[in-house]
Parts: C-alpha cells; structure tokens; sequence
C-alpha cells in the first residue's frame, strides 16, 4: 500500500504540468505552437518516466522554461 502511495505522489505533479500544458496557449512558448506541441510530448514523456525519477527533471525543465518565464512576478 505505501508503494501505490508514493508512485501517486509522483505521478500527481507530472499530471497537473501535463493539463497545464494542453490550457496554456501557444503565446506562453517561446516558439509558439511547435514549442507548445513539443512541451505537451515532453510532458507525456515526463508522466512515464517519473516513477524512475527522471521525469521530475522534465518537470524542472517545464517550470523554469515555460511557468516562470510568464509568472506576473517575474523580475
């Protein structure tokens, strides 16, 4: 049972960065919509390999390249 637990509690990040990404729209990416479909595949990718822990990497990647590049509190 604790096992079930914690794969949920690393899956659960990597299912909200994937909605995330499928809501934002192509104007959030640097690229536009090529970068926006790219992510979204990433994000797939992330959502698979995160029980192996490689896919909180992505997930970093995401945060830093995407959600906080149009944060309101960016410097």
């Amino acid at each position: 049972m604790r096992w079930w637990l914690l794969l949920v509690g690393l899956e659960f990040p990597a299912g909200l960065a994937l909605v995330d990404c499928y809501n934002r729209t192509d104007d959030h990416f640097a690229g536009g919509a090529d970068d926006r479909r790219s992510w979204i595949r990433w994000m797939w990718v992330a959502l698979a390999t995160t029980p192996l822990l490689v896919g909180n990497g992505i997930l970093l990647g995401y945060y830093y390249s995407v959600v906080r590049r149009n944060s309101p509190a960016r410097p």
